[in-house]
């Protein structure tokens, strides 16, 4: 189960205009290692095993695929840039259960032991891989949802901000002599080209056990501090004292927020209100000065340094509240592929709008009824699914299609 998933942003520009964008690619796939679960009617939760023979085979040569797709430098020499070595970090966020007797504390040991036994062998020298353990069912239950999207901004900052972001600009025709920075990739069945000033170099993959539910949301609190830096740097900032007229395939309202940014401040500084005006102004202790500007409001991927409360008070909330319908909807999609229902735990998706409380309440009723159906196709009708998959990708036909001769695919 394994999905690569791209973040677009752009502004809009009038026909001929170039259009700057920004672009931000993370995965999300189940641990890649050889293991299985084995549901029983009796038992709540599937029983996981790990295969004893050689459950890490594959396992390096997935990581060189992944260094290979997500260097910077093979983009590099795609468009004959410099093409010196460059440390490319693999960054996976574990989400599983890790607990003492947790079935699924197998998988984070074996996941932990397959990196060690990658890394021993020496055979991926500009790639640094990084494990992050983060059990996000225990964190909601004895930290509840906002400390738990706290703690994953914390856990998130370093890798996101050294992953970094494509950055550039769509040319609608290039012109002979004209000169553009950064490597300039042509479109055969267009006259524009992309002009690249920035690129990403590594990736960060999620994952939990199908890496449905947990990923869906982790992945959304991740890409949500991307979405917020990736307007800022386009110059549509979603800070509620900046544009309240930003388009990304509409226009938002600032309804739902008060206030200017509330960031946290610098070592030494203080926040205060005029006695009269009721206007917020800063004290630098440091210096012996004061402003009525924060100190630090253009600082890049200053929004991980936020709890919860002041991100929310902070920030537009129109365009989150999209991203959130965009994830809910790709939830979904990617659990009926994988186990043909819906997602489930979405209900956090809605954790910033007003009516989060009645999303919540809903999606008690609503994981059971999810529960039920997922444990009826994994355990009556599996392997009629499982059929239906051999035949779409043209495998073990003998079987299927004893009357076939030859593999359509070959």
């Amino acid at each position: 189960n394994e999905v690569e998933c791209e973040q677009l942003v752009w502004v809009s520009r009038n026909a001929g205009q170039n259009v700057p964008f920004s672009r931000y690619i993370w995965r999300r796939g189940t641990i890649p290692i050889w293991w299985g679960a084995e549901l029983k009617m009796t038992a709540a939760e599937a029983e996981i095993y790990v295969d004893s023979r050689n459950p890490y085979r594959g396992s390096l040569q997935y990581y060189q695929r992944l260094s290979q797709r997500y260097g910077s430098k093979n983009l590099d020499t795609a468009v004959n840039i410099s093409q010196k070595k460059t440390i490319v970090p693999i960054v996976c966020v574990n989400l599983l259960r890790s607990g003492e007797g947790k079935p699924e504390s197998i998988l984070v040991q074996h996941f932990e032991e397959s990196l060690n036994h990658i890394r021993s062998t020496g055979k991926l020298p500009y790639t640094r891989i990084h494990l992050i353990n983060y059990d996000w069912h225990a964190s909601v239950k004895y930290k509840g949802e906002q400390q738990t999207i706290e703690g994953l901004w914390k856990l998130l900052k370093g890798p996101t901000a050294a992953v970094g972001l494509y950055e550039g600009m769509y040319v609608s025709s290039l012109r002979q002599g004209e000169g553009y920075q950064g490597a300039v990739i042509r479109c055969e069945d267009s006259p524009g080209a992309f002009s690249l000033s920035s690129f990403q170099n590594g990736v960060i993959r999620y994952n939990c056990a199908d890496s449905l539910d947990r990923t869906n949301a982790a992945s959304y609190f991740g890409a949500l501090q991307v979405l917020v830096e990736q307007c800022r740097r386009l110059g549509h900032s979603l800070d509620f004292s900046g544009s309240l007229d930003f388009q990304l395939g509409n226009r938002f309202s600032s309804q739902g927020n008060s206030g200017a940014y509330a960031g946290p401040l610098p070592p030494g500084w203080e926040k205060r209100s005029d006695a009269v005006t009721g206007k917020t102004y800063y004290i630098d202790h440091n210096t012996r000065r004061t402003t009525w500007e924060h100190p630090c409001p253009d600082k890049p991927w200053k929004w991980f340094d936020m709890t919860f409360e002041e991100f929310k008070r902070s920030t537009l909330l129109s365009p989150i509240t999209l991203l959130a319908d965009l994830f809910l909807l790709a939830g979904d999609i990617h659990a009926t592929l994988y186990t043909g229902s819906k997602a489930m735990h979405s209900h956090i998706l809605h954790i910033f709008t007003e009516d989060s409380g009645k999303f919540k309440q809903f999606s008690v009723a609503q994981n059971v009824k999810i529960t039920l159906q997922r444990r009826y196709q994994n355990v009556i009708v599996d392997s009629s699914r499982q059929k239906h998959f051999e035949m779409f990708l043209g495998m073990r036909l003998f079987k299927h299609l004893p009357s076939v001769l030859r593999h359509p695919l070959k």
